[in-house]
């Protein structure tokens, strides 16, 4: 071996850097490789970043700010539906579509919010057995069950009858890959309501461009970067890391490996067998020529609630449907993040394209003159792997691995898919417990 590092982190995404920022806070040697240019930014509003990584890593003393802390959620209308954090304020929306609703909101909300409230400790802290109600009283337990067995589509039916409502709904419940009709469907909007930005429960939030990675980066301590290092094979022995394979032929060799790379590409990168998800999420970010003034929201695309069966279904079968269900925040006032899902989760160019047309289309019958002002698209697709088990899991079962000292850190080992540096600081943990 040409090299050694104490701890060895593939990939500078969010996860990455809070592994490495915690691992050499523990004393250990560690260096960062990234094949790329530079740390890659968030393409996408916040909704799960650790609130423990913000504080323990001093974040926002090392320039983390946002330009939007608490984004309502928007979903297109003749009215628009508007869902802000006031219950009676979302409940004197509601009533211009129906009273019922209206009447049956903040009690929803409410009891979503304690639900998750109770599941904190099972998805923030670091534990490797018991079940997440174990302490719960009889009554909490069976409510905590019927989530789990409950399909989204069929509980928030019985629920609510206004369309762009439970289009709104059902979008956080498609996170992950799940089906709208899925058992674990449920459990994904109070995975959503568990999450905490700056205090604030099931917030969104809009870092400003390049403080959340500036900060991370400052938090490295002594952690070194090296950017340009693609990793070609991580190494093993007797079941265990040794080391990496550079594409250039260098090796470096490390007891501890954490990776923020996806699973898949984990796995695949030390030998390992896995299975390719069918269904995908695209992240498509659209660079303007010129500033556009819209609203801080999340702006979620009206689709009939049936869309999203129908959409799963396309993707299942490697296609896109239209309409697609689709969100879309401002990043920056040239830049809009649209997220859309599911899709098939491998697109050639050509059907990256014609996704990317789509939601150029859908975005302009919210903000006319759009689509003559983009100057620039990018398209990434990462796929989708949650299942209930995902969500019930301990945290050690998603970021340990077959391979001894190889730990995931990348945002599929979130028990959904989220920007969020938690597992990062997990794995660290583990690590350094050891």
């Amino acid at each position: 071996m040409s090299e050694r590092a104490a701890a060895l982190v593939i990939g500078a995404g969010t996860g990455g850097l809070a592994a490495a920022a915690y691992l050499a806070r523990g004393g250990l040697h560690t260096l960062i490789l990234d094949a790329g240019h530079g740390p890659p930014e968030p393409r996408e509003a916040l909704a799960a970043l650790d609130p423990r990584l913000v504080t323990e890593l001093r974040l926002m003393a090392h320039g983390l700010s946002f330009t939007a802390r608490d984004l309502p959620v928007t979903v297109g209308g003749e009215p628009p539906l508007v869902l802000g954090r006031d219950l009676n304020a979302a409940s004197a929306m509601l009533a211009k579509f129906s009273d019922a609703d209206a009447l049956a909101w903040p009690a929803y909300r409410r009891r979503l919010a304690v639900e998750a409230r109770q599941l904190r400790r099972w998805w923030w802290m670091d534990h490797d057995a018991g079940a997440p109600d174990a302490a719960w009283k009889s009554t909490a337990r069976r409510e905590f069950r019927h989530l789990c067995l409950s399909g989204a589509d069929a509980y928030l039916g019985a629920r609510f009858e206004t369309p762009a409502l439970l289009s709104a709904l059902l979008w956080d419940a498609s996170a992950g890959g799940f089906a709208v009709s899925e058992p674990g469907s449920m459990l994904a909007l109070v995975w959503r309501a568990a999450q905490e930005m700056m205090g604030l429960q099931e917030a969104a939030a809009v870092a400003k461009p390049g403080t959340l990675v500036a900060a991370l980066t400052r938090a490295l301590g002594l952690a070194q970067l090296r950017l340009g290092a693609k990793v070609e094979r991580i190494l093993s022995q007797s079941g265990a890391v040794t080391g990496v394979t550079l594409t250039d032929g260098t090796e470096i060799e490390a007891d501890h490996i954490v990776s923020a790379l996806p699973r898949g590409k984990t796995l695949a990168l030390a030998g390992l067998a896995h299975q390719t998800p069918a269904i995908g999420e695209a992240w498509i970010l659209l660079r303007l020529g010129s500033d556009f003034s819209f609203p801080a929201a999340r702006h979620i695309r009206t689709v009939p609630p049936g869309a999203y069966a129908d959409a799963h279904e396309y993707a299942r079968a490697g296609r896109i449907a239209d309409p697609l269900p689709m969100e879309w925040v401002m990043l920056a006032p040239d830049r809009i993040a649209v997220t859309a899902r599911p899709v098939p989760a491998s697109l050639d160019p050509d059907r990256r394209m014609r996704l990317a047309a789509q939601a150029v289309f859908a975005l302009s019958r919210s903000l006319p003159g759009v689509a003559a002002t983009v100057t620039g698209v990018e398209i990434h697709v990462r796929p989708q792997r949650a299942k209930l088990a995902d969500l019930l899991s301990p945290p050690s079962a998603r970021v340990t691995t077959p391979l001894k000292g190889l730990f995931l850190a990348g945002e599929d080992a979130e028990p959904l898919p989220a920007i969020s540096g938690r597992a990062g600081r997990l794995a660290a943990r583990r690590i350094l417990w050891r």
